[in-house]
């Protein structure tokens, strides 16, 4: 496109034609699946489509690299691309949200150039949608006085000069216009002394904008001409047609509303095949302008329909009936053209099911404070039990006379004088005598007086209420319960306390026996044993008891291990020495020490190490190795027992699981002992797991944090 028939010479379809080539390499290097190969590829062939305003096929292009599957460099400067490609294209959350991700990954992985980048994207979104009311100007130009000096100390002078223009379109939209005159300057020189031809045309357009808000029309008009041949020079869609709104602008501004309208038709139809959703909002609205200027109010609600279609599309509500309201009045005074579609808009009011209301201030109720009611459709009326015309033109208080009017009339009040919407949500009416309902009520300042719009919620509260009464009921029970477990913790702490003296008086007794019977040894070390196991038992469910209740009292410091391992398989020495199988300790190094809590080591190991001899069969092995891991120390316990199954694994840490594998020496098992392994682990800030192939042994593992060296 051309927006001056005279910029397409010989040399522009030169420049056009080296860079369909360019385009056309690129294409036929890609590979079919997105690469580390093509990585670079595709940024090359997504900046140049990108610059002739070609939206979706980009983000098809370059979304894939911005995985975490991609180096972190190629990831950021497509995630910029994408964000710039959404700013262009009018899609502002997800440009704004976009960038700031951005600047997330690049920070974290210490990026001062990218960091910049995103902060000045954030910047642009701020530009575009900033109102001279709300600070978003402040804000732009707070970031783009700090990115312009790291973008000088990079040496990027395309990024510093656009910096200079972002701070000349922060400084107008704030009305300092030397200072937006004198950046926008800055920008225009730095682009010409290095070379970058390609951006020129925005500070040109950017300094004409400012002499044409300061009325200067006779300045403002040179510059949009440079900026009008330099866009036709980049041939940047993008900026063309942003150039001819604003020159358009211009000559309406000057009284030519045909040249304008003129320019605003010639692009058009690039912004509907490009996707300029902004740009084709407000050539639409100023279309429309100049139309019922002209009196031709079909074609002025056409256009402004399609406005507000376009305006959708970047989801900015644009103020459409009090545009369309003005326009519409005009007509109506002059024509009856529009009479249907007015009546279309009446029968959607009336029908709808919340009640609306127009009210206002009658000329002689001033004083009085009164409202009367010029609108109510029939919902409206039917809230008091009457039809619309029984109720329009009459002062409100002779239709209303609950208390709870009040309710609604005094914020009416306020939101006359300021402004300011206001909304009841939910607040209780009473139309009818003897009727309370809940409503919801919206407050809004109307040319004429006020509107409310009134929704029946009373089912909705009804429901709210039943729910709030069910959450208490639920927080009650709740209660209850955890009372309850605390009371069954504290019996079986009790009861578990009060075993250990008698078993531990069974097995002094034992030892009694077999002093003074040596033939009773057999059946004493059964006793024996079945003393151990549930003095086993009680400490596994005591170790729970303190887990659940935070009661663990830790002692987390730097320890040596390997003494701890070589207690534990002495310990177990016995016990495997009867069940034939052979434990070997491999400590790769005496004098490693780990963070933990030596007791709690103890536990969790000897846990581990009793499991792999209980699932082991009859002359096995068991090994205990250690090893170095990254930041840690790991422990590894590796049996010949039968292995675990993959359902088995999903449930191996929870309390009292049961296993399909059974010990082989019929040894008891509570199924507390991994539960209580993880959670010691956890508390010292370690981890456990386990490696296992059905029928082919276990391997479980623990690691605990290693000093620094």
């Amino acid at each position: 496109m051309f927006l001056r028939k005279e910029n397409e010479d010989d040399a522009a379809k030169g420049r056009r034609a080296a860079i369909d080539r360019q385009i056309l390499e690129l294409r036929e290097a890609l590979n079919v699946t997105p690469s580390l190969d093509d990585a670079r590829i595709r940024l090359d062939l997504a900046a140049l489509l990108s610059w002739r305003g070609e939206y979706r096929p980009v983000l098809n292009l370059i979304t894939p690299l911005t995985g975490e599957c991609f180096p972190v460099d190629i990831s950021i400067e497509a995630r910029q691309m994408v964000a710039d490609i959404y700013f262009r294209h009018d899609q502002y959350d997800l440009a704004n949200r976009t960038y700031h991700e951005n600047l997330a990954i690049a920070r974290e992985s210490g990026d001062e150039y990218w960091v910049a980048r995103a902060r000045d994207g954030i910047a642009w979104v701020l530009v575009d949608v900033g109102d001279c009311t709300t600070g978003e100007f402040v804000e732009a130009q707070k970031v783009f006085e700090e990115t312009l000096p790291l973008h000088r100390s990079f040496g990027m002078k395309v990024p510093e000069a656009m910096a200079h223009y972002g701070l000349s379109r922060a400084a107008a939209g704030m009305g300092r216009y030397d200072e937006a005159a004198e950046h926008a300057m800055q920008a225009i020189e730095m682009m010409k002394e290095h070379g970058n031809d390609y951006l020129l045309q925005l500070p040109l357009l950017q300094l004409g904008n400012v002499y044409r808000d300061r009325s200067a029309y006779d300045r403002a008009l040179p510059f949009y001409r440079m900026a009008i041949d330099a866009a036709d020079h980049s041939q940047d869609p993008y900026s063309q047609a942003l150039i001819a709104f604003h020159y358009g602008l211009l000559l309406k501004w000057m009284d030519d509303g045909d040249s304008a309208r003129w320019w605003w038709n010639s692009v058009l139809p690039t912004i509907a095949e490009l996707e300029f959703p902004r740009l084709g909002s407000e050539i639409c609205h100023g279309l429309a302008g100049i139309a019922a200027n002209r009196s031709e109010f079909a074609e002025a609600y056409r256009l402004q329909i399609e406005s507000q279609t376009y305006g959708n599309k970047v989801g900015v509500i644009s103020p459409i009936l009090q545009n369309q309201q003005m326009v519409l009045r005009t007509a109506l005074h002059l024509t009856g053209q529009l009479e249907n579609r007015l009546n279309y808009l009446t029968a959607g009011v009336q029908a709808s099911e919340d009640g609306i209301f127009v009210i206002g201030y009658p000329d002689h109720g001033m004083e009085t404070g009164e409202f009367v009611i010029h609108f109510a459709n029939s919902a409206a009326a039917g809230m008091f039990g009457r039809k619309p015309a029984d109720i329009t033109h009459l002062l409100i208080g002779t239709v209303w006379k609950s208390p709870t009017a009040s309710r609604i009339l005094e914020p009416s009040r306020r939101v006359y004088e300021t402004g300011e919407r206001c909304s009841l949500d939910p607040v209780e009416l009473e139309f009818k005598v003897g009727n309370s309902r809940w409503y919801s009520v919206k407050i809004a300042k109307i040319i004429d007086g006020i509107a409310w719009t009134v929704s029946d919620v009373t089912e909705r509260e009804r429901m709210r209420q039943e729910i709030l009464a069910q959450r208490d009921r639920l927080a009650e029970q709740n209660d209850r319960l955890l009372a309850l477990d605390k009371e069954k913790s504290e019996v079986l702490g009790i009861a578990a306390h009060d075993l250990r003296s008698p078993i531990g008086n069974i097995r002094a007794l034992c030892d009694l026996i077999v002093a003074n019977d040596p033939q009773s040894q057999k059946h004493v070390s059964l006793i024996e044993a079945s003393a151990d196991s549930l003095l086993s038992l009680i400490s596994k469910l005591l170790d729970i008891e303190r887990i659940e209740h935070g009661d663990l009292n830790l002692e987390i410091k730097e320890i040596a291990f390997a003494p701890t391992l070589s207690q534990i398989v002495e310990q177990y020495a016995a016990g495997a020495k009867e069940k034939q199988i052979a434990v070997t300790l491999q400590v790769h190094d005496e004098s490693a020490t780990m963070f933990a809590d030596e007791s709690a080591l103890h536990r969790a190991v000897q846990n581990l190490l009793s499991n792999a001899l209980k699932f082991s069969p009859v002359g096995s092995s068991v090994q205990i190795r250690t090893s170095s891991t990254g930041g840690n120390y790991r422990i590894e316990i590796q049996d010949q027992g039968p292995g675990i199954s993959e359902s088995d694994r999903r449930i191996l840490f929870r309390k009292f699981a049961r296993l399909s594998a059974r010990p082989t020496a019929g040894e008891s098992s509570s199924g507390l002992g991994l539960s209580i392994v993880k959670h010691l682990l956890e508390a010292m800030n370690g981890q456990v797991g386990c490696e296992s192939i059905p029928g082919d042994g276990t391997t479980f593992w623990i690691e605990l944090p290693a000093p620094a060296r």
